[in-house]
C-alpha cells in the first residue's frame, strides 16, 4: 500500500483521523447549541449566498448533487430550497448496500424518512454514481479540509469512492467542499485514496485549496502537533 509522503503507517493515519473526528464532532454540536436562532439564520444566509455565487448567471437550470445536512453541519438547506424554487434539479444521496450512494431527486415539499444515521433520505427513483459525475455542480460534505485540498470525511468512505470518478476539470471547476471556516486546517491526516478538492465553501465564502490556497482565507484554531502525520491536529475550547 502506498503511503503519504510523511511515511506514516496506515494504522497511525487511522488513529490520527479518529482523534481529529473526535474533536470536530462534539465541537460542531456545541457551536450549534451556542448559536441563537438569529445566528443560525445568519449562517444559513451566508451559505446561501456562497452557493449562489457558484451558479452561472445565464438562467440555465442546473442539476446539483448536494446533500441534506444534519443539525450540526453547515446549514445549506435554505439554499437548496431556494435553488429548487428557482427551477434547479437537486439530487441528494441515499445509502445503498456495500457502502454505496445512490442519488434521488429532492423535493422540499415532501417529508422524507430518516435513515439509521438520522439523515433524511428521499424516496423515489434512484440513480447510480453517474448522476453524481454528470451533475453540473457538486457540493461535498466533510468534517474538515486541509489547505492542500485533502478531505476528512465521516469515515464511511462513500465520497472516497465517488470523487475518483470525476475528471480533473470537474474537480477543479464544478466540485466544492462544504465545512465551517474553522474546519479548514493547515494539515490533516490522509490516506492516498482520500479525496482532494480545489475549492471549499464556508460561512465566509468560497475559497481555493491546493496550490491556489492562501493563508489569509483560513481561521487558525489553537493547535497541537500531530504525532504521526507531520501535520497539525487542532484542539478546540
Amino acid at each position: 500500500m502506498q503511503q503519504p509522503a510523511s511515511g506514516a503507517s496506515p494504522e497511525d493515519i487511522a488513529l490520527d483521523k479518529q482523534v481529529l473526528r473526535a474533536q470536530i464532532r462534539p465541537r460542531r454540536l456545541i457551536n450549534r447549541s451556542n448559536r441563537a436562532e438569529a445566528g443560525q439564520a445568519d449562517y444559513a444566509r451566508r451559505y446561501r449566498e456562497g452557493i449562489y455565487s457558484l451558479i452561472p448567471r445565464t438562467g440555465e437550470k442546473l442539476t446539483i448533487a448536494a446533500y441534506l445536512p444534519t443539525a450540526a453541519e453547515p446549514p445549506i438547506t435554505d439554499a437548496l430550497q431556494q435553488l429548487h424554487h428557482d427551477g434547479h434539479r437537486i439530487l441528494v444521496p441515499v445509502v445503498r448496500p456495500g457502502r454505496q450512494l445512490a442519488w434521488v431527486q429532492w423535493d422540499p415539499h415532501v417529508q422524507h424518512p430518516l435513515n439509521g444515521m438520522g439523515i433524511a433520505e428521499p424516496e423515489g427513483d434512484a440513480e447510480g454514481p453517474h448522476a453524481f459525475t454528470a451533475a453540473d455542480l457538486r457540493l461535498v460534505p466533510a468534517l474538515a479540509y486541509g489547505r492542500n485540498g485533502r478531505r476528512l470525511g465521516q469515515g464511511g468512505g462513500y465520497y472516497d469512492r465517488l470523487l475518483p470518478r470525476l475528471s480533473e476539470q470537474a474537480l477543479r471547476e464544478t466540485t466544492v467542499g462544504v465545512v465551517f471556516a474553522d474546519e479548514v486546517l493547515d494539515s490533516i491526516p490522509y490516506d492516498t485514496w482520500d479525496g482532494v478538492l480545489y475549492r471549499v465553501l464556508t460561512e465566509n465564502g468560497v475559497h481555493p485549496l491546493g496550490e491556489h490556497a492562501t493563508h489569509q482565507h483560513t481561521v487558525q484554531p489553537a493547535r497541537r502537533r500531530a504525532p504521526h502525520t507531520g501535520g497539525t491536529l487542532f484542539s478546540w475550547k
